[in-house]
């Protein structure tokens, strides 16, 4: 379809996830991205490292062969003479640098890039996230000295590493007003998409019937608010003479058990109410998104919030927080709480209780779903007109 060179950076995917976990946002984003291209006959390359080897399947079925994978230690080391595009689907403080100095050596070589959110989009720092580490990171005086160091890097090397950058695409209107420099080039507003269901449902192999659940996603990462969501989870249960559990994912029992024993958690209660499954794969997320109550998504900073979508595309509702991008995902017809107000999640688990009311939020889901499916499918036509664009 295109006569110039295009180049996807997956290195980044492949960093990320083995970093923070398998199944990453900005990782379904990019396989997302792949696959909108090859369904519109675009010619691409995909960058990975010299030893990678696709594991998962939805990679296969991305990568089928060797013709369209380019092999490399790095993306700075690759020859871009020939010009095109270099498309960076996931960005990081460590590959804007890179881009930097590309876009220094190859001036022919356009460098598009998404950003799905500003370092540091949580507003304050906040203590609770030291229940999530060990050893020295525990002091509370080091995390925060961490954060404030890491937030005034990152804001005065971002002025520069922005130039680089022809064109960004940013998944929320939250994340392009918090973008918005005046070393910017171009900058495209698109809605995300997500692929999870498009997979089947799928039950786990360590799954046992836990009867009817709430669905917590991500809570090994500190900014998804596991703390506040657990202390919230077990006021409701004080409350109320519900048999409904938490189910978390991204976590396993250790970590479950190190974060609930600070705060102050029984284990009879840990044991009696609360599931944790380690890495789902999208199969298995697909089935516990199908078969919960509903999401419990009170997140302290989003680009976008795909977790939101994913239910949305489920039929379920979703109780979440109202900071940062999360509300423009699905607009009114959610429940909104305060992430950093125990109480305000507890009363939204109240609400939500109510049998009557969940099923009115359903019904508002099941009406907002194929809004946002269009919405999706035209952004895919943009994306690709924007890349392909010369």
């Amino acid at each position: 379809m295109n006569a110039m060179n295009i180049y996807i950076d997956y290195t980044t995917v492949i960093d990320l996830e083995n970093d923070i976990g398998t199944y990453t946002g900005a990782g379904s984003y990019t396989r997302d991205v792949i696959s909108v291209l090859k369904e519109h006959g675009v010619d691409f390359k995909i960058l990975v490292y010299k030893d990678y080897v696709p594991q998962k399947r939805y990679e296969r079925e991305l990568m089928p062969d060797e013709t369209v994978l380019i092999r490399i230690k790095d993306i700075t080391v690759f020859d871009y003479s020939n010009g095109g595009v270099l498309f960076l689907p996931v960005i990081t403080g460590r590959i804007m640098a890179k881009a930097e100095r590309i876009k220094k050596k190859y001036d022919n070589l356009k460098i598009y890039a998404v950003i799905h959110d500003r370092q540091h989009n949580i507003s304050h720092f906040d203590p609770m996230d030291r229940y999530f580490h060990e050893g020295i990171y525990r002091v509370l005086s080091v995390l925060y000295v961490k954060y404030i160091v890491k937030k005034i890097v990152y804001d005065f090397l971002y002025p520069r590493w922005i130039k680089s950058i022809d064109k960004v695409f940013a998944v929320s209107n939250y994340t392009l007003q918090e973008l918005n420099h005046k070393n910017l080039k171009r900058i495209t507003y698109l809605y995300q998409s997500t692929s999870v269901a498009r997979y089947s449902p799928s039950l786990m192999m360590d799954y046992d019937d836990i009867g009817e659940y709430i669905l917590f996603v991500s809570g090994g990462r500190p900014e998804k608010n596991l703390g506040r969501a657990l202390l919230a989870f077990r006021d409701f249960c004080k409350k109320t003479d519900t048999k409904c559990k938490l189910c978390i994912t991204g976590i396993d029992r250790k970590k479950l058990y190190y974060i609930a024993d600070r705060l102050k958690l029984t284990r009879k209660f840990t044991d009696k109410y609360i599931k944790a499954y380690d890495y789902v794969n999208a199969g298995e997320l697909a089935y516990l998104y199908k078969n919960c109550r509903y999401l419990l998504f009170v997140s302290k900073g989003e680009g976008f919030g795909l977790p939101v979508l994913e239910a949305i595309q489920f039929g379920k509702t979703v109780l979440c927080s109202r900071q940062s991008s999360i509300p423009e995902v699905a607009g009114g017809i959610l429940y909104y709480v305060d992430a950093f107000n125990v109480a305000s999640i507890t009363e939204g688990m109240l609400y939500l209780n109510d049998d009557k009311r969940l099923l009115y939020r359903e019904k508002l889901v099941e009406k907002k779903k194929h809004i946002i499916d269009e919405q999706i499918e035209l952004d895919k036509h943009v994306l690709v007109d924007e890349i392909v664009e010369e």
